[in-house]
């Protein structure tokens, strides 16, 4: 491929990317640090981008070089992996929080933005509040990998005062997406107390830290119900919660925007792979949105329905 066909179709695939109404000359001085009179002779074509810029414009903007240079197969997709490091978990759980802030920064203020979760565990969102609980599933991910071996007792496990504060700063980021929607699997909260209850059973958990869980996990449940009775946060963005008839067997959520698309994949409890690939992205969406057919809305109507599930999961907190 010629190396002019190559520059207009990597500015091609960059003007994809950007939102509507954003101005690609000043995303470019901002990414590559360059001047403007310099990004206008790029996009004219007197001068190519060089790989180095291409290479910080892919990672930056989401653009596919396997797709610019026609080398990917529609067969393929190219993933994001968002995996924790064995040798350094803390920090690296840390990085991954991180960048998740980092994408809805970049999508920030745009009032398009839709965001889809459909669950079989409590979303991140709602747990990394409160703190046992969020301390609870990096425990678990750490307990069951092998080589893993800094803590073996849940009282072990040492939050840094930064994870902490970064985890709430995710939860109140993720309100401002402008429409939440959240279809649970109906076994979300009975699987975290049957995980809650085996570590307890295997001393793992001390009595005192098992009742903290179950004060948390009906905090948790209240703040839920409220949410959902509301239909909205306090900031006036929509959130709508549907309890699925079906089980999942995973985790999957999107997020989609003017000239946005981004799917993602909940695998090893606490990890993900992501990407802007659009043909996952359309399956993913596909999937999701046909799981409504099998749910319930429990946000502002089915005020019988989302009563009984609330409270159907406060008996089983009390049960553990």
């Amino acid at each position: 491929m010629k190396a002019e066909t190559l520059n207009d179709s990597l500015i091609e695939a960059m003007k994809e990317k950007i939102p509507r109404g954003v101005n690609l000359v000043n995303v470019l001085m901002n990414v590559l640090f360059i001047g403007k009179e310099a990004v206008y002779r790029r996009l004219r074509g007197e001068v190519p981008f060089t790989f180095e810029e291409a290479s910080v414009i892919s990672n930056s903007l989401g653009v596919s070089l396997d797709q610019v240079t026609g080398t990917c197969s529609k067969k393929n997709a190219l993933f994001g992996l968002d995996f924790i490091n064995y040798e350094n978990p803390i920090d690296t759980y840390y990085l991954n929080i991180q960048n998740s802030i980092q994408i809805f920064n970049a999508i920030r203020g745009n009032a398009t933005l839709e965001w889809y979760i459909a669950s079989n565990v409590i979303p991140q969102v709602f747990y990394l509040d409160h703190d046992n609980l969020s301390r609870f599933f990096l425990f678990k991910w750490m307990y069951q990998h092998e080589k893993v071996n800094q803590v073996k007792y849940f009282s072990e496990l040492q939050m840094p005062d930064q994870l902490q504060e970064i985890q709430k700063m995710y939860v109140e980021i993720s309100k401002r997406v402008p429409s939440a929607n959240f279809i649970w699997d109906n076994m979300v909260f009975h699987n975290l107390i049957n995980d809650v209850r085996y570590f307890s059973d295997v001393n793992l958990l001390t009595d005192e830290e098992k009742e903290t869980l179950k004060k948390e996990i009906i905090n948790l449940i209240d703040n839920l119900e409220e949410l959902a009775q509301q239909g909205k946060h306090p900031n006036g963005n929509r959130v709508i919660i549907y309890i699925s008839n079906i089980n999942f067997d995973a985790s999957y959520s999107y997020l989609e925007a003017d000239n946005f698309k981004c799917s993602s994949f909940n695998i090893y409890s606490i990890n993900s792979i992501t990407t802007v690939d659009i043909g996952v992205f359309e399956a993913q969406k596909s999937w999701i949105q046909s799981l409504k057919k099998y749910s319930m809305m429990i946000s502002v109507s089915g005020e019988m329905q989302r009563i009984q599930f609330f409270e159907r999961q406060r008996q089983l907190v009390h049960e553990l």
